[in-house]
């Protein structure tokens, strides 16, 4: 018999949930007894050894609302503190097939749900629901290792599909059932299957893979799952612990074009752009940002511990010059930027016209095939974009032949996202070029060091000491494109001469801009 070692609240919870339906069967013994199971996700986490606040308890015979209503009653009888329920009504599109209630117990946030059984027909995911027992309970979830049971009442773990515990300790993802038929019935299981398998590293069962290698799922995926479905299983992979395993897998198993696809409305590639390239960089890309940000992680580690250790500062590029830059509150960002801009690298050269305006592809995938935030395209743009101006620049302050103004425009334009900016020019300069980790830190560290020696680490957040405002009325211009062009002017100023004073550049801009823009 397998056991599960619960904390002290966890042990609280399940005797208190025992007691409810003993008392429930008190008050109607013509009532079966009831069994409670906690499912899923909690019981594949503590078998894992991992902590787990997420508690779903599945019942029989009674719906997740009414034993919640058990519950809040028993809570209240015992002078427990009582929250009220949510009740969570069906939602398919967010893959919540069955109405669930939620509620506060012993202050931690429990799901109650019946153990169910689905049918599908052939022309949509969204099954028919009925009471189930709990083989047909776990045979309906979408792995094994997440169709595990722990029995509150007799505090084991029950694997009705007989391959839960086995597939946990082989470190395997499987479906319970005949993939093509799951993957059928469900086409979202197929990128539940890739997240799983890459957040926990473990391997695809081969029938599994050859299933979703199947055309005829591939294009259930596209014709049922909506996109926003398809991005927030992205965004978790790219977020997760192993992203690289997941862009692995989406590209090996045929996936990418399915899943970062051109939108289907009426858009047309500009044929002026440059082709789309090849799926497996976003694999080669994705491998170069992790390589480097586990270097800037290392280095930001030790700079914390104050160690001394010379390898982990020739290999970082920007931690050991601007320290926390790349700490535990700001790496999980930076790195979900630097690893969604490695997936979509495959478009970072084409454009498109969209509503009659040309625009970069991937915007458009952004938008309408992941359905991400349109923030996430504006940055992935940006990377993409700024990644060979990084790279000549970064030559140059190699050559020690860089100087303020430009190195200060560059920073400047990359915003307060300008270290995330150097290190994915850099890993795109070991993409291209076939370079060494050791030979590009060198080079993109040289970068670094000349933007701390010219003190522009901030220089995004500089403000023009001359506002156009001022400028207007020195000149005697209306506001307009000239006046964007002043101001472009008075920062170059500002940054060629950091100790100028106010006046200096009033000067500045009644003496030689007022002569530029007079012969324009």
């Amino acid at each position: 018999m397998v056991t599960i070692k619960l904390t002290e609240l966890e042990q609280q919870i399940c005797n208190l949930l025992e007691d409810v339906t003993r008392h429930i069967h008190e008050q109607d013994p013509s009532m079966p007894q009831l069994v409670l199971r906690i499912a899923g996700g909690w019981v594949r986490d503590k078998l894992l050894g991992h902590g787990s606040h997420d508690i779903d308890i599945a019942v029989d015979h009674m719906n997740g609302y009414e034993l919640a209503q058990h519950v809040n009653k028993y809570l209240k009888a015992h002078d427990y503190p009582v929250r009220a329920i949510a009740k969570i009504s069906q939602n398919p599109e967010r893959s919540k097939h069955l109405e669930t209630a939620t509620t506060s117990v012993l202050g931690l946030s429990v799901d109650f749900v019946n153990l169910r059984s689905e049918t599908y027909n052939s022309d949509s995911r969204i099954p028919q629901m009925e009471f189930g027992t709990p083989l047909e309970d776990a045979l309906r979830r979408d792995i094994t290792i997440n169709a595990l049971f722990y029995n509150i009442h007799t505090r084991a773990v029950e694997d009705f599909t007989g391959k839960g515990l086995q597939d946990l300790e082989a470190g395997i993802v499987r479906t319970p059932l005949d993939p093509f038929r799951t993957f059928t019935d469900d086409p979202l299981r197929v990128l539940r299957v890739l997240r799983f398998a890459s957040r926990f590293a473990y391997a695809v069962d081969p029938e599994t893979v050859a299933a979703i290698r199947r055309p005829e799922i591939k294009r259930d995926l596209d014709a049922k799952i909506s996109r926003e479905r398809v991005g927030t299983e992205v965004d978790k992979m790219a977020a997760g612990p192993h992203p690289l395993l997941a862009i692995e897998m989406i590209v090996d198993y045929g996936l990418y074009n399915t899943i970062f696809r051109a939108p289907a409305h009426a858009v047309r590639w500009m044929e002026s752009s440059e082709a789309m390239e090849s799926e497996t960089r976003a694999v080669e890309l994705t491998a170069h940002v992790l390589g480097l940000l586990e270097a800037e992680a290392e280095a930001e580690a030790e700079a914390e511990a104050e160690s001394e250790d010379k390898q982990s500062r020739r290999d970082s590029i920007v931690a050991h010059l601007v320290p926390s830059t790349f700490d535990a509150k700001t790496l999980p960002q930076a790195r979900r930027a630097l690893v969604l801009a490695a997936y979509m690298y495959p478009f970072h050269a084409v454009s498109m016209v969209e509503n009659n305006r040309v625009t970069h592809a991937v915007n458009a995938v952004v938008r309408h095939s992941i359905k991400l935030p349109s923030n996430d395209g504006t940055v992935t743009v940006a990377l993409h974009k700024s990644a060979a101006a990084i790279a000549a620049l970064a030559q140059k302050c190699l050559d020690n032949t860089v100087d303020r103004v430009s190195l200060g425009r560059l920073i400047r334009g990359a915003g307060a996202m300008w270290p995330v900016s150097v290190l994915f020019a850099a890993a795109v300069d070991m993409l291209s070029s076939n370079a060494s980790l050791a030979d590009v830190s060198c080079k993109y560290r040289a970068f670094v060091s000349s933007v701390v020696e010219f003190a522009l680490t901030e220089a995004y957040g500089l403000k023009h000491i001359v506002d156009g405002k001022a400028a207007a009325a020195i000149l005697g211009i209306e506001p307009g494109p000239v006046l964007k062009q002043v101001l472009d002017m008075i920062m170059d100023w500002q940054l060629r001469n950091p100790g100028g004073s106010q006046e200096d550049c009033e000067a500045y801009v009644a003496d030689t801009i007022s002569k530029e823009i007079s012969q324009q």
